[in-house]
């Protein structure tokens, strides 16, 4: 009896393990920061997209499945990217709660920060 319930406890836990790898329970990952600014108003982001590159027109049209499926909030195309898999939009609480649905298409939200470039140039 003791063996029978660690094998179906192994199971479980491989089955888990699959699932996981095999890309079936992957939601896209929400970086806190956002999730906190689009409490209280819009952020911008960029979204990673879950998306083929050896395919010319799977970038656009993942990108058009996402920006299809945000009509109606309160999102706002920034930038589209031709050659990353990116969008760059800003977006409002209820986009982003359909972000969190779209584990088909989407991988990562992150905060989109303009970062100043480094004063590299040596002095003199």
């Amino acid at each position: 009896m003791r063996w029978t319930r660690w094998i179906a406890v192994i199971a479980v836990a491989l089955a888990g393990a699959w699932s996981t790898a095999s890309g079936t329970d992957d939601r896209p990952v929400i970086d806190p920061d956002v999730r906190a600014v689009t409490r209280g108003g819009t952020a911008r982001v960029l979204v990673e997209l879950r998306v083929s590159l050896t395919d010319s027109t799977a970038l656009r049209d993942a990108q058009d499945e996402v920006l299809g499926r945000l009509t109606g909030t309160g999102t706002r195309l920034a930038r589209r990217y031709a050659t990353t898999p990116l969008l760059a939009l800003e977006i409002d609480a209820a986009a982003l709660a359909r972000l969190e649905e779209m584990h088909e298409l989407v991988t990562r939200v992150r905060a989109d920060r303009i970062v100043p470039p480094s004063d590299s140039a040596p002095r003199r």
